[in-house]
């Protein structure tokens, strides 16, 4: 999994925990923090046997936080594939016509994250939606946090979002 912009993907997530867990919101900032710091394999982990309950990520109270942290990071790394992608594709054309067929290596792009199209917006709820329900949340709550991502994404105005290391966004994880 690539670097990404956590407050990005803290905001993201928290419109759609306001959509489909606002009892979860008093505990969201701590959970998006547990998130970010987790190994990515991690982040559902079941505890150690010594933690109350054994359960990992203070447990089934943060579980839709950390769904919609999940769909959101999954939607950041969608970008920044798609525009990995499309600089690889003008670099190889650029290189191709200025130095023949041999290959070059590409350089990781800045993801642009607005404005999006309706065709990437449909895109992005897909991948949203798809990373809810192989968490196993409810199709009803899956569609929600895609929807709700989908919309926080079509109003934000940031700058370059750069796979490689964090970028500041407009507005922090803060309620």
């Amino acid at each position: 999994m690539r670097k990404y912009d956590h407050a990005l993907a803290t905001r993201l997530a928290r419109r759609a925990v306001e959509a489909v867990a606002p009892d979860e919101l008093p505990q969201f900032a701590m959970t998006a923090e547990a998130f970010h710091r987790a190994p990515p394999g991690q982040r559902f982990a079941v505890g150690r046997r010594d933690e109350p309950l054994g359960l990992g990520l203070e447990t089934v109270a943060a579980l839709l936080s950390a769904t919609a942290l999940t769909a959101a990071v999954q939607v950041l790394d969608h970008l920044a594939q798609q525009a990995a992608d499309r600089t690889t594709e003008a670099v190889g054309r650029r290189l191709r016509f200025r130095f023949g067929r041999r290959r070059a290596a590409a350089t990781t792009p800045a993801v642009t994250v607005s404005p999006l199209s309706a065709e990437q917006l449909t895109q992005v709820r897909q991948v949203a939606g798809q990373a809810a329900l192989r968490l196993r949340v409810p199709q009803e709550q899956a569609r929600a946090i895609a929807d709700a991502i989908v919309a926080e994404l079509a109003t934000v105005a940031t700058g370059p979002v750069d796979p490689g290391g964090p970028v500041a966004s407009p507005e922090d994880s803060g309620p």
